[in-house]
């Protein structure tokens, strides 16, 4: 597959009618043409082969192999062999707010994380490949979770959320105990990016986060832009940038306030990490947030 080939992408409202999580299960599977999505896919190869493209190469996934996909991620498939495949379909706003009930959960920033980017360092292949014995368990959570997306039970939204997230809990365990977890320095990666999640208000030197890992300065540094693609500051300013924005759209904090609320005392380099990294500065930040508020208002007025 050409890099430049521009890929379809699958719109949300097409895969995601109204709710949050869904399940799409092919029958029989076909050739996906490149593409992307705008919500976020867990995919399980129940049976067979595939070839899976990417925009960095492509392998060959085989029964037993799991993998995330993000929606900007494009891929697609091609050369199937007796496939049986099953998708987990969520919308990425969602899943973001269920991040916090997962931290400390060994494994969970590895595969809904830093997988997508390390895959490419394992030949495309995916990193969590689950053994006969662990398939056959996690399919009868999957056709549980089927069964509540496709009909209508009572208590559906809670009941579909409660094996979604038995799901994810199940692959982080399994991921623990595989071949893969052997590399101990993905596990003291995350052990950093956990406590960056929890302490990011704090003053977080760069020493301290390498004594977290068990490494010396140099190496954690170098270590941790290899595995996340950023610096341990970038990340760090990401993780604030974005609970500021958070904060923002609670519409009760001030901007001043809501820079001291995630580390930034100086106001004026707080709007300048800010603008850096959403595009726009905090105050044009809560007046876009506000004018999308009032049109939806005025759309469900309309339909009212």
């Amino acid at each position: 597959m050409s890099k430049k080939t521009k890929p379809v992408t699958f719109r949300k409202d097409a895969f995601l009618p109204n709710t949050n999580l869904y399940v799409a299960n092919p029958t029989p599977p076909k050739v996906l043409p490149f593409h992307n999505h705008e919500f976020g896919e867990l995919v399980f190869i129940l049976d067979g082969s595939v070839v899976h493209i990417t925009e960095d190469g492509e392998s060959t996934l085989e029964r037993g192999d799991v993998f995330v996909i993000e929606g900007e991620q494009a891929h697609g498939f091609k050369k199937l062999k007796g496939l049986e495949v099953f998708y987990i379909l969520f919308d990425l706003d969602y899943f973001n707010t269920l991040r916090s009930e997962f931290e400390g959960l060994k494994g969970f920033n590895i595969i809904f994380g830093l997988e997508p980017r390390l895959r490419k360092n394992y030949n495309f292949k995916s990193m969590l490949k689950l053994n006969n014995e662990e398939l056959d368990e996690i399919i009868v959570l999957l056709r549980l979770y089927e069964k509540e997306c496709r009909y209508n039970l009572p208590w559906k939204v809670n009941a579909t959320e409660n094996f979604f997230k038995n799901i994810v809990i199940q692959l982080c365990r399994y991921y623990s105990i595989s071949s893969y977890a052997k590399n101990d320095v993905l596990f003291k990666i995350e052990k950093v990016i956990n406590y960056m999640k929890l302490h990011f208000a704090k003053d977080l030197k760069l020493d301290k986060l390498a004594k977290t890992a068990q490494m010396n300065a140099s190496t954690f540094r170098r270590t941790f832009k290899e595995v996340t693609g950023y610096s341990p500051v970038a990340f760090l300013q990401q993780l604030r940038i974005a609970e500021a924005a958070r904060i923002l759209l609670t519409g009760n904090v001030k901007v001043k306030h809501a820079g001291k609320k995630v580390g930034y005392n100086n106001q004026s380099y707080f709007v300048k990490i800010f603008k850096n990294e959403i595009g726009i500065t905090p105050h044009e930040y809560l007046l876009s947030a506000s004018d999308s508020s009032d049109k939806k208002k005025k759309q469900r007025n309309k339909k009212g």
